[in-house]
């Protein structure tokens, strides 16, 4: 997928191929094959600063953060805790539903730069994912998705 392709799907909200299951709790199960690199779906919500994210942390008020830096080097998180997102209010936040596993990760994160200086995470898949499966990537409190310091989104 182009980033031309990528702008226009994170801005509209349509991704495809995927519909959210509600077994053990909610998760994504595939619709269709996806090849090994390809552009999944986004992580969506409302830009906070670090800081403001831990402090939600520390309130137990986390539910879905993604903390990362950016190509500056300023350290930011995402709240997509609700289902949907202030700018685009008629549609759920997909990429909060993945489910975690550290051994059986079929996506990634990574950080993606539009070009009117936005920010967003997609996920891409880090191998083929068949039809039916379900997507999940490692959210580990290593990881700079959780204030960690190893993970390179870049």
């Amino acid at each position: 997928m182009d980033s031309r392709n990528v702008r226009k799907i994170v801005k509209k909200q349509k991704w495809g191929g995927f519909q959210v299951n509600d077994q053990e709790g909610k998760g994504i199960t595939t619709t269709r094959e996806f090849a090994c690199g390809e552009v999944v779906c986004d992580f969506h919500g409302r830009m906070l600063s670090r800081e403001e994210g831990l402090a939600m942390v520390n309130k137990k008020m986390a539910g879905s953060l993604f903390f990362f830096e950016d190509q500056s080097g300023s350290e930011k998180c995402i709240d997509a805790c609700r289902e949907r997102c202030d700018c685009h209010s008629a549609k759920d936040t997909l990429g909060r539903l993945i489910r975690h596993s550290s051994k059986n990760s079929n996506v990634r994160p990574r950080l993606y730069s539009q070009t009117d200086g936005n920010e967003v995470i997609l996920f891409l898949a880090t191998r083929d994912i068949a039809k039916g499966e379900e997507l999940k990537y490692d959210h580990s409190s290593k990881r700079k998705i959780y204030a960690g310091e190893d993970l390179d989104l870049h």
